[in-house]
């Protein structure tokens, strides 16, 4: 049976090289010759020096998902902790990083919530809209700023992207019902006419749940709602204009997310407008200066039980970022840039607070000799949370023939404690229940220094094959540990809490070191005008270690292997996917709430489209968790068990 649950994963990944069809990049590029926007300088994936995976947006509609976090759940070399159905809430890690050590960007502007990196996967945009999603694993806070400690996940639209577009149309759509009373909508469109681009999307889901295991009696429903617009227009033949605005509505049963206590009944709703402008100057096809502004307003409401005083969060981040790339030769090209941004919160539980950030970059990418790529970045930091800081970042990338190209980084990172650490539970009225989280207001900032060395090997057409490994050393890493009451109220001077409760207080491990490996097997192959295979796997391996060996909440929680892949076909009139997720970590339990994470376990998700219409419509059924695996990325967050849903899947395009 063991056996058996390592090979599974391992059998479908081989058996990507024969049969796979979610194109994780446009196939009439080759993946050496896929840009990548997020590296500040618009470079080919094969020079940023880093592994970089990027999924066109074309692929996304046929995964057997039905959100955006969902999705990552099944691409190479990602942990995702996902703690409810169909996108509720997940957490993302990239090479053994905690969850807040991710940067999320959405064309260029830092997604990241100032409350809690729990909100990090709360991505203001529908699938109708993406022109690809870059993976970009490793240090890059040189580049993005601070967070980007693991990696950084940047969505690219097709109505901000610097690409040629003049006339083009679509509108796609998916609905299914499926068990559980579940509506599922993924309904949008775009237009390309001579100077003006337009898009947008909703992406529903709502469900009344599956009932959880005893002692709750709850079910996990969720009621997910975004809604995105947004437009582009050329003013002359340089300057083009581009806004943005989206709205994500969220409201769900959160029993046992945060806690694992007996008295656990939460329901959690969350509200995210996002709004977006930029303004381009394409001075000619070497220079291109840009202005950019993001203005986000959150609310979160959280309730613990029905009779408790709810924890009530208002956030605003307001963001400014100028960039200036130039190209002064075939062998040389540079961005500079600057920003701004504010952050501010307002909560009963967690206080009035607000932070202001500053920044200067400078990125420079050098091709010296044929093959040879060097990019250097420089950033000066300033924060209110941890003062002026210097972050700098080489990657150097050379290809070697045809078949082979080698790569390596070495970057400075930093990482801010958000608001939830610093003061989670520092206002809470009347006394904090047993087992809960307390912020520290006197955390430091986390820094690390990151290494890796890899390379890319396509030995033949189609077939690439990347393996890299990495070494991040850390101080000061901020994670939450089980403390009595009474050290915690002598720490922090708190008056709301019970000297004899256990509290898991934020604090700052000594020295925090993370090696591992990731590889990435990706297959792709045309075999006739109409029927298209693409695979992808990867294999993950992470070791996590303190000093001090303290046990910490999420630290412990970091998956030690991990295996993921997708398995698909494209034809005229079948489409079929299949993904697989297998997962090693620490077992655990709560006696408290009856729950177990086991050390391992493996969940497949499928999908069989039949076309009633051939490239128009197609009849679409779908089964998550299909061989109806009882799991929880996180103790106590049960995860659904097999799901059955069907309907209908559109697209017109022109």
């Amino acid at each position: 049976m063991r056996l058996t649950r390592y090979a599974t994963p391992l059998f479908c990944s081989f058996f990507t090289l024969n049969a796979l069809a979610q194109t994780p990049a446009d196939s009439t590029r080759s993946l050496r010759e896929v840009t990548v926007f997020a590296s500040r300088l618009t470079q080919p994936s094969n020079q940023t020096g880093h592994a970089v995976t990027v999924i066109s947006g074309a692929s996304v509609a046929r995964y057997p998902v039905n959100s955006i976090d969902d999705l990552l759940r099944c691409l190479p070399a990602l942990e995702i902790q996902s703690r409810g159905s169909f996108g509720a809430q997940a957490d993302v890690s990239m090479r053994g990083s905690t969850f807040n050590q991710v940067l999320f960007l959405l064309d260029g502007m830092r997604l990241n919530d100032p409350l809690t990196g729990h909100f990090g996967a709360y991505m203001p945009i529908t699938p109708a809209e993406i022109e690809q999603i870059e993976i970009i694993r490793g240090a890059g806070a040189a580049l993005y700023g601070p967070d980007a400690v693991g990696g950084v996940i940047n969505i690219v639209t097709k109505t901000f992207a610097a690409t040629e577009r003049r006339r083009e149309a679509e509108l796609t759509s998916t609905t299914m019902r499926g068990e559980y009373n579940l509506w599922h909508t993924n309904t949008g469109g775009f237009l390309a006419a001579n100077r003006l681009r337009l898009g947008g999307g909703v992406l529903l889901n709502k469900t009344d749940g599956q009932l959880r295991d005893y002692p709750s009696t709850q079910r996990s429903d969720v009621d997910l709602k975004t809604y995105s617009l947004s437009a582009a227009y050329e003013l002359t033949n340089k300057l083009s204009v581009a806004a943005r605005a989206s709205l994500d509505r969220r409201d769900y049963s959160a029993q046992y997310f945060y806690t694992t206590a007996i008295g656990d009944q939460s329901r959690e709703t969350t509200n995210k407008d996002w709004y977006q402008g930029q303004l381009r100057y394409q001075h000619n096809e070497r220079a291109r200066t840009e202005a950019q502004v993001s203005s986000s307003r959150g609310t979160d409401y959280y309730l613990y039980t029905p009779t408790s005083v709810a924890s009530d969060h208002l956030t605003r981040y307001t963001n400014v970022l100028l960039s200036h790339q130039q190209q002064f030769s075939d062998k040389l090209r540079a961005t500079l840039g600057g920003q701004a941004d504010h952050r501010l919160v307002v909560s009963n539980d967690r206080g009035n607070h607000d932070q202001w950030h500053y920044a200067a970059f400078g990125v420079v990418a050098l091709t010296p000799t044929a093959g040879l790529a060097l990019t250097g970045g420089l950033r000066l930091d300033h924060d209110q949370a941890y003062g002026t800081e210097v972050v700098p970042q080489l990657n150097v990338s050379q290809q070697i023939g045809e078949e082979l190209t080698v790569r390596g980084a070495i970057g400075r990172a930093i990482r801010a404690p958000d608001f939830t650490e610093r003061y989670n539970s520092n206002g809470r009225p009347g006394i904090v229940p047993n087992g809960f989280n307390v912020g520290n207001a006197g955390l430091q900032a986390e820094r690390t220094m990151n290494y890796e060395a890899g390379a890319d090997y396509r030995p033949l057409p189609g077939l690439t094959f990347k393996a890299t490994g990495f070494l991040r050393k850390g101080n000061n890493q901020i994670d939450y540990v089980p403390t009595p009451g009474a050290r915690v109220i002598e720490a922090s001077g708190l008056t709301n809490l019970n000297p004899a409760a256990t509290y898991r207080y934020a604090q700052n491990l000594f020295d925090v070191t993370t090696r591992g490996l990731e590889t990435e097997l990706v297959y792709q192959r045309q075999f006739t005008t109409n029927t298209r295979f693409d695979g992808s796997v990867g294999y993950m391996l992470v070791k996590v270690r303190n000093a001090d060996n303290i046990a910490s909440q999420y630290l412990a929680n970091i998956a030690r292997q991990v295996v993921s892949g997708t398995v698909s076909i494209t034809s005229k009139r079948v489409n079929g996917s299949l993904s697989g997720l297998w997962k090693q970590r620490d077992a655990s339990a709560a006696a408290a709430i009856s729950r177990t994470n086991n050390a391992e376990y493996t969940v497949f998700n499928a999908r069989l489209e039949v076309a009633l219409l051939p490239q128009r419509l197609w009849l679409t059924g779908q089964v998550q968790n299909l061989f109806n695996e009882k799991y929880s990325d996180l103790l106590g967050a049960q995860m659904p068990t097999r799901w059955l849903m069907g309907g209908l899947r559109l697209a017109l395009r022109k």
